[in-house]
């Protein structure tokens, strides 16, 4: 670029600036949908993280607290669903009860929020509703039998996935994997 020396002043003229205006919007236009793509790619990370975090918590107080732990779908006022996804955010709580619903006087460690819209959280059979951890740090059911599941997180129309994988004494693990082609999120 070429400047032009007035008075004492030198510069760009305005034409030159425009054009150069123009050239930084066009390549960030084109930059634009790979960042949204890989801000998406770290958001499902992280709350495949935030999941695996919330089980870690609850098993761990289990242990320390020697009584039941439980995870559950969060409903209005951190109580628990009856029926819902995973997606709609959980609350971990103390269970005294042993019945893996949250009651009122029952002490709340943990509420998280609902995980973004364009992104879907989902429980295996065993885990759909809920999962407890006894005294001794395992996972078990209401009725006391192992409780081991898989939560899935995925993105509708992306073949990556990341899944929380608790086995049958109740530690969970976080894994990545893709979808088999004929499967959707």
């Amino acid at each position: 670029m070429r400047s032009f020396r007035r008075n004492g002043w030198s510069g760009f003229t305005l034409l030159e600036a425009l054009v150069v205006l123009a050239l930084l919007g066009t390549l960030m236009a084109l930059a634009a949908p790979s960042l949204t793509e890989l801000r998406q790619k770290h958001q499902m990370q992280s709350q495949a993280e935030r999941l695996l975090g919330s089980l870690m918590l609850a098993r761990s107080e289990a242990l320390r607290r020697q009584q039941r732990v439980t995870l559950c779908l969060r409903s209005a006022g951190d109580l628990c669903a009856a029926e819902g996804r995973w997606g709609q955010g959980w609350v971990v709580f103390v269970d005294a009860n042993d019945n893996a619903v949250r009651e009122a006087n029952e002490p709340v460690l943990q509420v998280q929020e609902s995980v973004p819209s364009f992104l879907k959280l989902e429980g295996n059979a065993t885990v759909n509703r809920y999962v407890s951890f006894g005294a001794e740090g395992r996972s078990q059911t209401t009725t006391g039998a192992f409780q081991a599941g898989t939560l899935t997180l995925c993105r509708p129309g992306q073949a990556a996935i990341w899944r929380v994988v608790i086995n049958a004494v109740g530690k969970p693990r976080l894994e990545t994997a893709m979808l088999p082609a004929d499967t959707e999120c």
